[in-house]
């Protein structure tokens, strides 16, 4: 009798190691498509229905085809990148451009920097290979989102490491949201594209309207209940790591990110492509 239950102890723990380890691997190699809408009555008639789809912390990881499928099924309007496109420490400029090429065909691409980014040496490099593609590069400027008479402020402010990786203090904050003020129309409404979540209560501060952000890799580990383990510039138990947060006039998104850098392994955090549609 103690042998059978033994064994049967044995193939438990058998089958609930074997079971971990798959959902483990299957969060690590399957995307989700998650969909948010963000509603606003100074948004303009015309633009209810709009789809921006935000690709997050990509980090140079290869997707195959499987992310530009998701892609063309969403059929967005723009397509933003909100840095870390690659990863400083395995910098792969072909695979990167390889994703443009065929992105690019889907809709038009808009792009603002990330830290891995500012750690690049030959950062100037790839946004000269961007922009040869006809990327709109964002760092510390807007366009004019258009439909017919009516227009959308689109900002994209450059990652702060570029000017100063001292996060103490309120350094970054500050350097960020004095860029912002600068290009905020408050006459439109103010669509903005910055990698970091945690300076959200200086997009609160400047007036933004809607926030597009990544870095925080969904907390590497998400604890059901809880919500993410760690996150970079956050700490152990991190504030902002993913879905929609408002305060104010504003809401920031926080996409979980398409890749890994220093932490390779995501548990319970599928990587995520998220699509925003704006209504009136």
């Amino acid at each position: 009798m103690k042998q059978i239950i033994k064994k049967r102890t044995v193939w438990i723990a058998a089958t609930i190691l074997l079971l971990i380890i798959f959902w483990i691997v299957w969060t690590n190699v399957t995307i989700t498509t998650t969909h948010l809408t963000i509603t606003n009555d100074t948004i303009p008639d015309c633009f209810s229905g709009y789809k921006i789809a935000e690709i997050a912390d990509l980090h140079n990881h290869q997707w195959g085809n499987q992310l530009i499928r998701c892609l063309k099924k969403e059929n967005p309007d723009i397509i933003v990148i909100t840095g870390d496109f690659v990863d400083s420490s395995h910098t792969d400029f072909d695979v990167a451009m390889e994703f443009i090429a065929q992105a690019k065909e889907i809709a038009p691409i808009y792009y603002v920097t990330g830290n891995h980014e500012a750690w690049l040496e030959n950062y100037t490099e790839l946004e000269t290979l961007l922009t040869d593609a006809g990327v709109h590069m964002m760092d510390d400027t807007s366009e004019w989102l258009e439909k017919g008479d009516f227009k959308l402020n689109l900002i994209g402010i450059q990652d702060p490491d570029f000017v100063e990786r001292d996060t103490f203090d309120g350094i970054q904050k500050s350097i960020v949201t004095t860029k912002l003020t600068s290009l905020l129309n408050p006459s439109y409404y103010n669509i903005v594209l910055c990698h970091r979540p945690e300076l959200f209560d200086g997009y609160v501060e400047a007036g933004a309207d809607l926030v597009l952000t990544g870095h925080a890799h969904g907390g590497q580990v998400r604890i059901p209940f809880v919500g993410g383990l760690v996150a970079p510039n956050q700490g152990l138990f991190p504030e902002y790591t993913a879905g929609v947060y408002h305060k104010n006039k504003t809401d920031m998104v926080v996409s979980r990110g398409l890749g890994n850098s220093i932490l390779p392994v995501r548990i319970n955090n599928t990587p995520e492509l998220v699509i925003i549609t704006l209504e009136t």
